[in-house]
């Protein structure tokens, strides 16, 4: 039997995937402009409603790739937080957010570590973590060459997209056969940085490679089963995703797209 349920307050569609809202409004008051234009963030609402999944009181939470940093809402509700990032451009995202969410709750610095170095070097740390939540990198989808950038909004072109791509260990600069070997390693030193009990959240999406759906949800649950974790098909949920830019111009032109983004909950037990 299962302790909680997910996002209970929100709705579904017709599929079952929740519905989350969209965050922009909410993050102009957590956030400070800099973090917001972070073309990749995760929604708020979501990473709030994981948090109150899987943790407790207490807690310590990693996000071993934080990019932006929003895991860092759940110090707000009472858990500890550390932020892995290999970008130096996103660490000092995360030290502009972290300024500004202390203005909002004095003392919550206290409560959030910043990391700036590749998980693979930072990672496994034993016991260290009681629950780790990410959304991998991919394999390069994000290079700038290989974006179909007709459409964009002229924030989204200004963008410096270099910054998905810095570091020899960037899992964004590797071979699709490089990558699935190095996440993983990842999932890997996960797996030894979490007590027991403890979970790896993953926020993961298929996509479209030439008309075909690649399934990266189900490599990223076989990966993490292969290295210890136990998957639970009824801890596995979806929501209605928004997208990127290009998943919204894809969509207009016709083209198929992936609309559901999974949440995927893996136990260390």
């Amino acid at each position: 039997m299962l302790k909680k349920n997910f996002a209970p307050e929100y709705s579904r569609n017709d599929s079952g995937w929740v519905i989350f809202p969209k965050d922009s409004d909410y993050r102009k008051k957590m956030f400070p402009p800099e973090v917001n234009q972070h073309p990749a963030k995760a929604n708020v609402y979501l990473v709030q409603a994981i948090v109150e999944y899987v943790s407790d009181e207490d807690n310590l939470l990693l996000d071993p790739m934080a990019g932006s940093g929003t895991i860092m809402v759940a110090a707000l509700v009472g858990r500890d937080v550390i932020c892995v990032e290999i970008s130096e451009k996103f660490f000092q995202m995360q030290v502009a957010a972290l300024e500004f969410l202390e203005q909002i709750a004095p003392g919550i610095s206290g409560h959030i570590s910043l990391v700036n170095m590749p998980c693979q070097n930072y990672l496994p740390i034993p016991n260290l973590a009681n629950h780790i939540v990410f959304s991998p990198q991919y394999a390069g989808i994000l290079k700038s060459k290989e974006k179909d950038q007709s459409n964009w909004t002229r924030e989204t072109l200004a963008y410096d997209w270099d910054a998905y791509n810095e570091g020899s260990l960037n899992l964004g600069t590797m071979t699709e056969f490089l990558w699935k070997y190095e996440m993983e390693t990842v999932y890997k030193k996960c797996h030894e940085t979490l007590t027991t009990p403890g979970s790896m959240t993953l926020i993961v999406k298929d996509h479209i490679r030439q008309g075909k759906r690649i399934q990266l949800v189900q490599n990223a649950i076989d990966a993490s089963v292969r290295v210890g974790f136990v998957y639970n098909p009824e801890e596995h949920f979806k929501w209605a995703a928004p997208g990127m830019p290009y998943t919204a111009n894809r969509r207009a032109k016709g083209i198929e797209t992936v609309d559901d983004e999974s949440i995927v909950v893996l136990r260390k037990v």
